[in-house]
């Protein structure tokens, strides 16, 4: 990762970071072949809070949030349906809150890019 650092300012070119594959366990995928990748780009030194960046292609699949994360969508499209039932769908420009213990089902239609902001009262180790 390049990034520039003044003072206690940080700047990370996400546009043109590198991703690393994101395996999405196929006993939670439902349809289709999302194939995910992801780069972890800061975490705090208690390992309690993150930011990040995520793509995934079209498909579905089932998560469980295990940690609250914010979403901000750059690029694409989904569907996101939660265990009650409740269906909203989120295109570029959009900010979402998941919080943990949520689950979800995710339809991406359009292939998604997202950048992410995770916060557990546990470290995360990734």
């Amino acid at each position: 990762m390049t990034d520039e650092q003044t003072g206690v300012i940080r700047k990370v070119p996400v546009a043109n970071e590198s991703l690393d594959d994101w395996l999405i366990p196929a006993e939670l995928i439902t349809a289709g072949s999302p194939v995910a990748k992801w780069k972890f780009l800061w975490q705090s030194e208690d390992k309690c809070i993150g930011n990040g960046t995520w793509t995934c292609e079209i498909g579905s699949y089932n998560w469980e949030y295990t940690r609250d994360e914010t979403i901000y969508i750059i690029d694409g499209e989904v569907t996101i349906t939660e265990n009650n039932g409740n269906s909203n769908t989120y295109r570029a420009g959009d900010l979402i809150f998941i919080p943990a213990g949520a689950r979800t089902s995710w339809d991406i239609t359009q292939p998604i890019r997202k950048i992410f902001h995770i916060r557990s009262d546990d470290p995360v180790e990734l």
